[in-house]
This record gives structure tokens, C-alpha cells and sequence, in this order.
């Protein structure tokens, strides 16, 4: 049996448990009952062996709930939600009307891992709150904090999601650089990144940063079919220097 990296003898049984759920669970909803009751009893467990199995948890959850979405464009429907699962971080689209996970138990994981000794996946919650890079929710992205993942886990579990974050904030930076005149709310959420140079200097920076992060990502040659499709789509655009649709800072 091959076990996460992080994963020490002492919270082995537990993973055997998680392992033994996830083989019995048919379908998205028994999978997340399982999730659900593991989260239960996880507060029982040492501070370390909570963060491990946060750590597990959570990617469980991204593996049920992103990882179709990023493969195949396929999301769950809401039928499966039950009011209980906020406390595992699932929520119901606002406008998806699917299931989407907001990261929650990354976040505690974060919070218990005062040393930073599971550093590859708890820092990743400092960038969106813990939100996958397709989910939507995230309004603005902690730009530092995805550089440094980014420089300190080049090959890092969030690495993909990091690098398509920063290529969406990238590309829209471009898009209100180019709207400079028209000082909207979008203009307040990304002022902070707008330098005192030349207008056309900055855009065409901007413009090479976002496609070459949107490079880094289809470098990575995942398996994630349905998202390589929208970058290439977006890489292509920024090329033609056009750019349509916001990531970040929605109405």
C-alpha cells in the first residue's frame, strides 16, 4: 500500500479506515457520507495526526469535486449536497447550481500546522483561501503568496492550480489596463498592481506574464483535459492581444 508522503505510522490505521470508505462508497453521495463521518471524529486525533488527515480529506474531496470538473467539464449536481456538508466546506453554486468545495479543511489544516511541516499543501490556503483555481469563488487572489508557492514547491500538489491562478490574475490585469479610462470597481480591485509607467509598457508586460504562465500549466502536460482546453483557449487570445471574460473580482 502506498502511502502520502506526509503520512506517519501513527495515523496509519486512520488512513486504512479512509482507504476502506472509499473502496465501499458506490457513488458521489456515499462517498460523501464517508468524507463526512471521517471529518466527524477527526477532532479526536493529536494536533499532527488532525493535520494529516485533514491534509487526506481534503484531497478527497478535490478528487470528487474539482478534479471531474478540470478532466471532463463535469460537475455534481446538487442533488447530492445536504445541508451538513457546509461543515466539510461544500456549498451549491450560486450560479452553477453543482457542488463546489471551498477548501475548508485546508484551512484548519493550515491553522494546526503552526511549523509548516506539511508546507506543500497547507501553504496553498494562504493564496485563495483554499479554493481550487475553477471554482469561481475566489474574489482576489493573494498574488505574494502564489509566487512564493510557487518558488518554494515548484512540484508542489497545488502547483497547477497556483500557476493558473496567477495567469488569470495576469490576464485580468490585462484586460483593465486596457480599460484604464473606465476606473469601475475592477479598476479598484487590481490598483494595486498598476505601476506608474507607461501604459503601453505595462500592458504588454502583463501581457507576456499571463501567457507565460499559461505556458507553465499545459508544460505540465496534466491530465486535467477540460482545463488545458480553456487555457489554450486563453493563451490564444492574449496572443491576438485580446482577452474576454473575468477570473477574479466578479460582480
Amino acid at each position: 500500500m502506498s502511502l502520502p508522503h506526509f503520512m506517519s505510522r501513527s495515523s496509519f490505521f486512520a488512513f486504512v479506515l479512509l482507504l476502506a470508505f472509499s473502496a465501499h462508497a458506490e457513488d458521489s453521495t456515499d462517498r460523501l457520507e464517508e468524507i463526512y463521518k471521517q471529518y466527524r471524529i477527526v477532532g479526536k486525533e493529536s494536533p499532527e495526526t488532525r493535520t494529516k488527515l485533514l491534509i487526506t480529506l481534503d484531497q478527497n474531496l478535490r478528487r470528487l469535486i474539482d478534479k471531474p470538473w478540470m478532466v471532463a467539464n463535469r460537475s455534481i449536481e446538487k442533488k447530492s449536497w445536504k445541508e451538513k456538508y457546509q461543515t466539510i466546506g461544500l456549498v451549491v453554486g450560486h450560479y452553477s447550481e453543482s457542488l463546489e468545495y471551498t477548501g475548508k479543511l485546508l484551512l484548519e489544516a493550515k491553522t494546526l500546522d503552526v511549523n509548516s511541516r506539511h508546507g506543500p499543501y497547507t501553504h496553498y490556503a494562504d493564496i485563495c483561501a483554499g479554493l481550487g483555481s475553477f471554482s469561481g469563488a475566489c474574489d482576489m487572489p493573494n498574488l505574494d503568496a502564489a509566487l512564493l508557492y510557487e518558488k518554494d514547491f515548484p512540484k508542489g500538489p497545488f502547483i497547477e492550480d497556483t500557476l493558473i491562478i496567477i495567469a488569470n490574475l495576469y490576464d485580468d490585469l490585462f484586460k483593465v489596463l486596457k480599460e484604464i479610462d473606465q476606473k469601475g470597481y475592477k479598476y479598484d480591485c487590481f490598483s494595486k498592481f498598476i505601476r506608474d509607467e507607461p501604459m503601453a509598457e505595462q500592458l504588454e508586460h502583463v501581457r507576456e506574464l499571463a501567457l507565460e504562465y499559461y505556458t507553465k500549466v499545459l508544460a505540465l502536460d496534466s491530465d486535467n483535459q477540460a482545463s488545458n482546453r480553456s487555457i489554450r483557449e486563453w493563451k490564444s487570445n492574449l496572443e491576438s492581444g485580446k482577452s474576454f471574460g473575468w477570473h477574479f473580482c466578479s460582480d
